[in-house]
Formats: C-alpha cells, structure tokens, sequence
C-alpha cells in the first residue's frame, strides 16, 4: 500500500498533502486565497472527486465536493445519514473567503460565504462500524482496505438542494489501485463518470468496489453487471447466471424493461446469517465466506428481486402486518415459481417445495390464529411470524387456480398481479386491505374472497384446492398423530404427480407458465 500519498483530482482540483496522522496540510489555495478555482459551473452540476487515504492502520477515502454556492452567501449542506454522520472527519471548505457553521440540527450544516461562490467542501470518510460485518450493520457504509460498499445516503454529504430536482452529478475516481474494480448503480468500470439524476435517486444509489470481479452480462439490449468477491465458495459463472435467469424471468414477468442497467451484488458478512438489500435498480446479497449456491440460496435472490417491484414500487398502508400475508406470502410463492420458469428447479421440488409448507401451515399451533395477532404477538414467536408466509402461499395456489377456471383459463393470478402493479405506478395506488379484497373479488368472486376473509378474520383453515397444482397432479390427505398413536390429529393434504403424467410433461410445466 502506498502512505501519506498527495494526490491530484483532475485539472480542476488543488494538491494536497497528508500527515501520518491522516489530517491534511495545508494547500496552495489554503496558503494563497488567490489560488481558487474560477471555472464556470452550472447550477445543476455538482461534482465529486474521490481517493483512497492509507495509513498504518486507518483507511478512509478522501472526498471534495464541489457545487455553486446560493447568491445570499449562506447555503446549507446535508451530512449522511445513520451512522455516516459519525464517520465523516476533518470537514471543512476550501473555498477562500468561507466556513462551515453548524445549524439547530446535527444533520445540517450552513456554509458561510461570498454570495454565489463555487463551493468546494473536504471530508475524509473512516468506517464507523467496528469490527466485523454482520447482518446488524450491513447498511452503513462498509469501508475496508480491499473493499467498500455503501449507498449515497450513507457516505455522500449532499447540498440542501430539492431532492426531487435532477442535477447533473460528476464522479472522480483518482489513486484507485490497478487491481481495484469499481460500480455502482449508474455504471461499472468508470473512473470518471457524469450522471443526471434527482438528488433523490442519488441517495438511494449503491456503490461498490474494490479487489473483486465484475461479470458483464445482456439482459436483452440492456445490461447486468454481477460484482463478487474473487474469494469464497459461490462460482461467479454460476452465481452470475442465476442472478441473470431470475431476473429475465422477474422483468418479463412484470413487463418491465425500463432499466437500462441492473446492478447484482455479492458481499461477504464477517459473521452472521445473510441479508440483503434492494434498490431501484440494484441488489446486494450478504452471506457468509462458506455459503453455496443450493435451493434456499437461489430461492433468497428470486424473493429479494421480487420485492424490488414488489416492495420498493408498490406500497402498503400502515398497519403493513396485516397485509404480510400478500406481501411476504405471495412474494414466497412467486420465488418459487420463477425458479421453475426460469428452468433452475424440476417439476418435482416445486411440488416438494409446496407440500413443506402445507405440513407446516397444517401442523402449526398457530394456525388457528386471527391475522390480528400479528400485531400484539411476541415477533419471536416462530409459528406466529411464519404464519403469513405459510397462507399467501397457500391463497397464491387457490387463487390462481379460481381465476383460470372462472376466466375459462385466459387469465391467471399473473394478472392480477400486473394490473395491480399498473394501478400502483399510474394510479398512486397504496395496497389496502380494502383494495386488495375489491381486486380478489374482481378476478376470483365473492366465494373466494369470502374463504379468505373467514381465515384471516376468525383463523378458520384454509381449504386447499385439489387442482391447484394443475391437472397433472392430484391432493391427497396425510392424517396422522401429533405423537404417532395418539394427541391432536393432524390432516394435512399433499400433491403428488399422478401415475399416468410425467413430471416434466409440457402440459404439467403449461400450467405453471413454463415456456
């Protein structure tokens, strides 16, 4: 590594020079307030040069934020949110003729200056979270000597411009080492980049890099990139083809091709289960250096890409609980079905998949339960928490089935699903429970509707419908003791293939929207 390295930011940015302590000397325009900076810059152009800062034991990344200054002579900037505000150091203005204020909120700070002054703002960023990675801090900023990864919101101090306004945006990338490579929710590879975007959208973007690798994949005429570690047990071409089908089949199946450009990130937590977190057009999967790629791995992405359209586009009322059913359970049984559209999974483990879960819902002490003990229950009461999931599920199946018999099998649950999509894009639509039960009875009728409410209303059993899997399966039931010869009975139905149709047999795969 190199220390204590001066470092140049293009044409346009002034020579500094580090102490081993990481606190910066003073520069040419510092010593000479003659020295500054007189290009013309738009009022809509706000620039970013960034580089690496190494010491002994300290890595932090070196930004100067530039932008116009307000005609008043005052102009607030914005801090980082969460616990990026406690990482930023040594902050102060470049600008001749000016200092930094703070305001009666921690998060904001005013800048007094020389009315319409162009401003340049410097901060050193050092990682707040100490120690390891896990799934309690992989939100803020991750900053390490060999890898960084962090959302604007986290790391960016922001002028107080509207959020809602675009702004022409400029990254330099500068000092970075040969071996690191960079991306992020705008491009890949680009150590020099001009973006035009809402503050907004900026803020909410990721950026990653570092000594990983990037695979380049077409989604159609548009592009994927796949960031992984170079590191770990996941094969980057198997990774990256997974990530690549599932969101084929997500995009196809929402009708959504209006990202030009989709970000898939691989990140190793330090210690901890797995989590992961989704943008407008990004994703980042955090799993430990051991895990493989197996049915619950691909079945996570497929979920977690769900909820990108799912989750980050179509909303829901407060109390959002009592909708878990819909917005956990269907996305559940959507992950599963797109693994088996897009050919990743047989017949067979989809069905395997699904009578797991009517064992479960069926077997469950909680099943029972009304959809309101969501809200006063203990969130550490497995059977409670997983009840939602294990219904949608089973009301995805029954209804899809009710709407293809009832529409002579011209539609399906999929329309539903997108004509609820199309609402909450054009109409603003926030899922209610009210406007969830007026679409069910539109596509599915007052008898399905009414089985439903009765569950969720008075925790009556769901009544499973025997074709749900198609006609190439058939519902049998399992009746056995909670303790082999005797306590509470349990009748749980199952589908099994019948004899006469084979697993993978076109007809059977029709059904489940296989091509």
């Amino acid at each position: 590594m190199i220390k204590n390295l001066p470092f140049l930011l293009i044409a346009v940015f002034p020579l500094f020079a580090f102490s081993p302590g990481g606190q910066s000397q003073r520069s040419p325009a510092e010593k000479n307030p003659s020295v500054q900076n007189t290009r013309a810059t738009k009022p809509s152009e706000i620039s970013y040069f960034i580089e690496p800062f190494y010491d002994s034991d300290i890595f932090r990344l070196i930004v100067v934020l530039e932008f116009p200054g307000d005609k008043s002579g005052e102009t607030k900037i914005t801090l980082p949110e969460g616990d990026g505000i406690n990482s930023i150091r040594f902050l102060k203005t470049l600008t001749p003729n000016s200092y930094i204020a703070d305001s009666d909120k921690p998060e904001i700070k005013i800048v007094k200056h020389i009315p319409n002054a162009s401003l340049r703002i410097y901060y050193q960023f050092e990682q707040s979270v100490n120690g390891k990675v896990d799934p309690g801090n992989y939100k803020s900023a991750i900053l390490k000597r060999q890898f960084f990864h962090f959302t604007g919101a986290r790391f960016f101090i922001l002028p107080a411009f509207p959020y809602n306004l675009e702004y022409r945006i400029k990254l330099a990338w500068s000092y970075i080492p040969d071996n690191w490579k960079l991306a992020d929710s705008f491009g890949a590879d680009e150590r020099n980049q001009e973006i035009v975007c809402t503050l907004s959208n900026f803020r909410n973007s990721v950026f990653t890099g570092g000594n990983i690798k990037i695979i380049p994949m077409h989604l159609g005429n548009d592009l994927l990139y796949v960031t992984l570690p170079r590191e770990g047990n996941v094969s980057e071409e198997h990774f990256s083809a997974i990530a690549r089908d599932i969101l084929i089949e997500e995009r196809n199946f929402w009708r959504d091709y209006t990202q030009k450009y989709y970000l898939i990130n691989l990140i190793h937590l330090d210690s901890g289960d797995e989590t992961s977190m989704t943008g407008k057009n990004y994703y980042s999967l955090f799993v430990s250096r051991q895990r493989e790629i197996d049915f619950n791995f691909e079945k996570r992405i497929a979920r977690d890409l769900f909820q990108t359209w799912f989750g980050e586009r179509i909303k829901f009322a407060d109390p959002e609980r009592l909708l878990y059913w819909f917005k956990e359970g269907f996305a559940e049984y959507y992950s599963t079905l797109f693994l088996l559209r897009a050919k990743l999974i047989s017949l067979d483990k989809y069905a395997d998949d699904y009578n797991q879960v009517l064992d479960l819902y069926f077997t469950s002490p909680a099943r029972n339960e009304k959809n309101e003990a969501l809200l006063t229950d203990d969130e550490n009461d497995k059977y409670i928490t997983q009840l939602p999931y294990q219904r949608g599920i089973i009301f995805a199946h029954n209804l899809n089935f009710t709407i293809r018999h009832n529409t002579n099998y011209k539609k399906s649950l999929d329309d539903l699903m997108r004509d609820l999509g199309e609402r909450c894009k054009n109409e603003s639509l926030i899922i209610s429970g009210g406007s969830l039960n007026a679409l069910i009875r539109f596509y599915a009728g007052d008898e399905m509707l009414s089985e439903m409410m009765r569950t969720l209303n008075s925790g009556s059993p769901i009544k499973t419908t025997p074709d749900a899997l198609g006609p190439c399966f058939r519902m049998e039931i399992d009746s056995r003791k909670k303790f082999i010869f005797f306590g509470e009975q349990y009748d749980v139905p199952f589908y099994r293939i019948k004899e006469e149709n084979g697993a993978e047999a076109k007809d059977c795969l029709t059904w489940f929207g296989v091509d």
